[in-house]
């Protein structure tokens, strides 16, 4: 499990169970307290878009993802979608350095040469 930090403070977690290993980008989905209406009241809070009933936000330098250690993994960017009339949330990741996706989403690579 993951944790999605902002500004230091915890906004989720995800397993992040699906990943393409050629981009180095993992997504999955996003678990909140209060669910995705919650979710997209914050978004929007902080400076986030709406498109036909989605909220997303892109993630920048005041986000963070950190392991079940709270060790920071690395990555470029990537979005914290709601989609609060369906009661979902995801979480894409794009960037992760190679050093931390063959760490921490080996199984994304197995995947990937197995398929």
């Amino acid at each position: 499990m993951y944790t999605l930090t902002h500004e230091g403070e915890n906004v989720g977690h995800s397993k992040l169970e699906r990943g393409d290993p050629s981009i180095h980008a993992v997504s999955g989905i996003f678990n909140n307290m209060g669910g995705a209406i919650a979710l997209a009241a914050w978004i929007q809070s902080i400076g986030g878009i709406e498109d036909e009933g989605v909220l997303f936000i892109e993630l920048d330098k005041n986000f963070s993802l950190l392991d079940e250690a709270g060790k920071t993994v690395e990555f470029q960017g990537g979005n914290l979608i709601s989609v609060p009339g369906d009661d979902e949330a995801f979480l894409d990741i794009t960037g992760v350095s190679d050093e931390d996706y063959k760490v921490y989403f080996a199984d994304h690579i197995t995947a990937m040469d197995n398929g």
